[in-house]
């Protein structure tokens, strides 16, 4: 079992990586401008500058930091911008390989052994 402390030691940075980069969201939406790019640009800029911080307020700048990157990157079409379906689950089907059959993939040589086992 993990010591309590060393738990929240390592849950509270990630806390605020999360928190920067839905900040960073937040901020881009308050910029007055148009240009997405640079909507992105400020977010990170504002991480970058909260990351020679020490502590908590590094750790959220650096969640900036990623969050404008991000948007930053999908501003210029680069990364999953959009919600395109590569393939639905139900297309998945399984794979038969020849001269394979299951009771070699489940351990047994034959049937006979399958009965004794």
């Amino acid at each position: 079992m993990a010591k309590k402390a060393g738990l929240t030691s390592k849950l509270m940075p990630a806390a605020a990586i999360g928190a920067g980069a839905i900040a960073a969201g937040f901020v881009s939406s308050k910029i007055p401008v148009e240009n997405d790019k640079l909507k992105a640009a400020a977010p990170l800029a504002l991480g970058i500058f909260l990351m020679t911080r020490k502590g908590i307020v590094a750790d959220l700048g650096a969640g900036m930091v990623a969050g404008g990157a991000l948007k930053l990157a999908q501003s210029f079409g680069i990364g999953a911008i959009d919600e395109t379906t590569v393939m639905e689950l139900d297309e998945i089907d399984t794979v038969e390989i020849e001269g394979v059959d299951d009771d070699v993939v489940s351990g047994t040589d034959s049937e006979e052994d399958e009965m004794y086992s």
